[in-house]
C-alpha cells in the first residue's frame, strides 16, 4: 500500500502541474482523481490513521475523513464526465462550481451522519472498523451515502467512456485501459454499498468476505484507472523519444554545425512535445538559411523528396531542389516532415558516408 500511495502522489503531482499549464476541466478532474486517491491510500496506512484519530481525539475520526476524500474523487470523477461530454469549454467551466458545491453538501451529511453514531471503541485499523462497525446506525447512513454517489458515478463514467473512445489516438488507448478500472470501481462501490445496507437493515449478518473482496477488487480498479489515466503521457513520452532520435543527426550537423543561431530556447514549461516542435523549427530555419547561402531558387517543379534534399545537405548538389520543396507538404505536419529528412539524411550518410559537402 505504501508503493501504492507514493505512486499516486507522483501521479497527482504530475497532473497538478499540467493543469497549471492547461487549466482544462479534464485536466482539473485528473487532478483531483489522483490528489483524492492518493490521500485515501495514505490514510488506509496503519500509522496515519492512528496519528488522525489520535490528533482529532475522536475514535474512528479516520473513516469520516476518508468518506470525505472519497467525495473529492468523485468531484473529480463528475469533473471529468464533463468534460467528456460537452464540447464547449466555457460551458464545461459553468460546471464546476454547481458539481463543488454538490460534493462539499454530500461530504458535509456523510460527516454529520457518521458523527451522530453512538462512540464505539477505537478500531485497530480501518478494515477493522468496516468488520465491526460499519453496519450500525449512523455509520451504516454515511457509507451508504458515499458508496451510493461512487457507484452511480463509476458506472456513468464507464457507459460514456464507452461511447466515446477512439482507440486509434493515445487518448482513446488510455480509455480503453481506463474502462475496465473505472468499471471495477464500480462494482466495488456497488458490493460496499449495498452490503451496508443490508447488514444495516438485518437481511444479512455482518461479515468480512465482502470487505475482503472489494479491498482487492479496489487495487486493481486504482491500477487501471491510474494506467489508463497515464497512458497517453507515457506513450508520448516514448513517441517523443523516437521523434528526436529521427532527425538528431540532421540537428547536430545542421543547427548546432552551420546555423547555431537559429536554436531557440523552449519555455520553462514547455511539454516534450512541444520541445520536439521546437527543434524541429530550428531545422526548418537551418534549411531555409543554407538554400539562401547556396543560391537555391525559389521555386521548382516540386517534385523533390526528402532523399533528395539529405543529398543536397551531404554534398551540396542541390539537383532540382527548391526554396520551397524545404518546406513541409500542405498536409504533412512539421515533425513528421523533418523526420523524414532527418531519417533520410542518416540514411545518406550511412550508404555512402565518404559523401561531404564541398
Amino acid at each position: 500500500m505504501l508503493a501504492l500511495s507514493i505512486l499516486l502522489w507522483w501521479v497527482a503531482i504530475t497532473r497538478a502541474h499540467r493543469w497549471r499549464q492547461s487549466r482544462s476541466v479534464f485536466t482539473l478532474g485528473t487532478t483531483i482523481v489522483f490528489v483524492c486517491m492518493a490521500a485515501h491510500t495514505t490514510v488506509n496506512l496503519r500509522w496515519v490513521d492512528r496519528f488522525v484519530s489520535d490528533a482529532t481525539g475522536v475514535p474512528n475520526s479516520t473513516s469520516a475523513v476518508k468518506y470525505v476524500i472519497f467525495l473529492g474523487i468523485c468531484l473529480g470523477a463528475a469533473l471529468m464526465i464533463v468534460a467528456l461530454r460537452v464540447s464547449r469549454v466555457d460551458v464545461q467551466r459553468r460546471w464546476v462550481a454547481p458539481l463543488s458545491i454538490g460534493a462539499f453538501v454530500a461530504a458535509v451529511a456523510a460527516v454529520v451522519l457518521f458523527f451522530s453514531a453512538n462512540a464505539v471503541p477505537q478500531a485497530e485499523s480501518g478494515y477493522q472498523f468496516d468488520e465491526l462497525y460499519a453496519h450500525l446506525p449512523g455509520y451504516a447512513e454515511a457509507a451508504a451515502l458515499v458508496m451510493g454517489v461512487a457507484a452511480i458515478l463509476c458506472t456513468i463514467i464507464t457507459v460514456v467512456v464507452l461511447l466515446g473512445w477512439d482507440v486509434s489516438t493515445p487518448a482513446g488507448r488510455g480509455l480503453a485501459i481506463l474502462t475496465p478500472g473505472v468499471a471495477i470501481l464500480s462494482a466495488y462501490a456497488w458490493m460496499r454499498a449495498g452490503y451496508v445496507v443490508a447488514a444495516r437493515a438485518g437481511w444479512v449478518e455482518p461479515s468480512t468476505r465482502v470487505f475482503d473482496l472489494s479491498s482487492k477488487l479496489a487495487v486493481i480498479g486504482i491500477l487501471l484507472t491510474t494506467l489508463g489515466l497515464m497512458w497517453a503521457s507515457i506513450e508520448g513520452a516514448f513517441s517523443v523519444r523516437l521523434q528526436r532520435r529521427d532527425f538528431a543527426e540532421l540537428h547536430a550537423a545542421l543547427v548546432d554545425g552551420r546555423w547555431p543561431g537559429v536554436a531557440r530556447d523552449s519555455h520553462v514549461s514547455a511539454g516534450a512535445a512541444r520541445r520536439v516542435e521546437d527543434r524541429a523549427s530550428e531545422i526548418l530555419d537551418a534549411l531555409s538559411m543554407q538554400a539562401r547561402r547556396d543560391g537555391l531558387p525559389e521555386h521548382g517543379d516540386g517534385d523533390v523528396s526528402p532523399e533528395m534534399i539529405a543529398r543536397w545537405l551531404r554534398t551540396g548538389e542541390a539537383g532540382r531542389v527548391s526554396v520551397s520543396d524545404l518546406r513541409p507538404p500542405a498536409d504533412t505536419e512539421s515533425v513528421r516532415w523533418v523526420r523524414s529528412v532527418g531519417k533520410a539524411f542518416a540514411t545518406v550518410s550511412d550508404a555512402d558516408p565518404e559523401a561531404t559537402r564541398a
